[in-house]
């Protein structure tokens, strides 16, 4: 099973699309996988069920932070632009994929209907964290 598959079967077994993104970039990023679930838990429904940006989505522009940050609070700033420039791309494309950004306006911007499944949100997120981050 690839790993896009692989989310969508964490996705199936209970996690939010965040967590179902990170958790499975767990090995590469270095970072437990309990930790990465917990980080992406409060993300589900477009952040608190709010319907805004996917999760999805966020849990790969998490994973930008996550591989381009130095992680030094000392010197804060210093890779903030490699990270949001990344971010960035990884939004671009998903909303030319995903047909939108936030929960609200992918599950009920085609006249009611969903644009995109959330299934599919997630292939989409972990499909661009791979080509996008080098995982």
């Amino acid at each position: 099973m690839d790993r896009a598959e692989a989310a969508v079967a964490k996705y199936r077994n209970g996690c939010n699309c965040c967590q179902a993104v990170v958790c499975v970039f767990a090995d590469e990023v270095g970072v437990d996988e309990s930790l990465l679930y917990r980080m992406g838990e409060g993300f589900g429904g477009g952040m608190g069920t709010a319907q805004g940006v996917c999760g999805a989505i966020s849990g790969a522009a998490m994973l930008a932070g996550l591989v381009h940050s130095d992680g030094n609070t000392e010197r804060a700033g210093q890779t903030k632009a490699k990270t949001t420039r990344t971010a960035g791309i990884m939004q671009r494309k998903f909303v030319e994929q995903a047909k939108a950004l936030k929960c609200v306006d992918i599950k009920t911007g085609n006249e009611g209907k969903a644009f995109t499944s959330c299934p599919d949100c997630i292939r989409i997120a972990v499909r661009l964290a791979e080509e996008e981050l080098g995982l």
